[in-house]
């Protein structure tokens, strides 16, 4: 069944012409962001403060959700190793159906706040500063990118599960034939047609380097 589930899955993810999925890299440990805090009440100032951390809370809230779904493709990896592989099937596809739907309805917010952040740098004469303002706004939009395709990708694996009979029939030992068996451990993993690890790696790397830029922001231009 996994390997048929995969085999729907790998059409949503990957686009047309795409290679095969690598082994995806661990992803980094959750880092400790540095507080944001502006003492300046400065139009830039204030909405670096407002639209950055409006963008950023519920991004980090995505990732604690994204953790949540790191543990249920683990399980489902697993879930033909056991007996009550149906029930256990049935409840991973709720969680992932409950999971991505609080994924998708951050997704828009999130832009928004994003998209005001680059439109802020407007409000600084400081071609330097206003780099800095759109610099910050890249970074975390290249985090809701990563965040928006890995919550996409998730989706489809969600309704490819939906569409799948877990009725059909009996599934051998693992959900593989003795055939399947012998394919590599990527090739049967649904980490690694999703590229898990790798998305969850870049949402980490570009939140990061959004905080050190907001955080050069305030202590250089929003602190007394």
């Amino acid at each position: 069944m996994i390997r048929a589930l995969a085999v729907i899955l790998i059409g949503a993810v990957l686009p047309a012409g795409s290679p095969a999925p690598t082994t995806s890299p661990a992803p980094s440990a959750s880092p400790t962001f540095r507080t944001i805090v502006t003492v300046k009440t400065t139009p830039y100032c204030t909405a670096l403060a407002k639209h950055f951390n409006a963008a950023f809370v519920p991004m980090r809230a995505n990732d604690r959700t994204f953790d949540v779904v790191g543990v249920q493709l683990d399980r489902m990896n697993d879930m033909f190793n056991h007996p009550d592989y149906i029930n256990r099937f049935i409840e991973l596809r709720t969680s992932l159906i409950r999971e991505t739907g609080v994924l998708q309805q951050s997704l828009r917010p999130i832009v928004q706040q994003i998209d005001r952040l680059q439109a802020a740098a407007t409000l600084t004469k400081d071609p330097s500063k206003a780099a800095s303002m759109k610099a910050a706004a890249d970074a975390l939009h290249d985090a809701y990118l990563h965040q928006f395709q890995l919550a996409t990708d998730l989706s489809g694996l969600a309704q490819a599960m939906m569409r799948y009979d877990i009725f059909r029939g009996d599934h051998p030992l693992s959900g593989w034939t003795p055939a399947e068996n012998q394919l590599p451990a990527d090739e049967k993993n649904i980490k690694s047609y999703l590229e898990f690890d790798r998305q969850r790696k870049s949402i980490t790397d570009s939140e990061s380097k959004a905080v050190n830029i907001a955080y050069t922001i305030a202590e250089n231009d929003c602190v007394k």
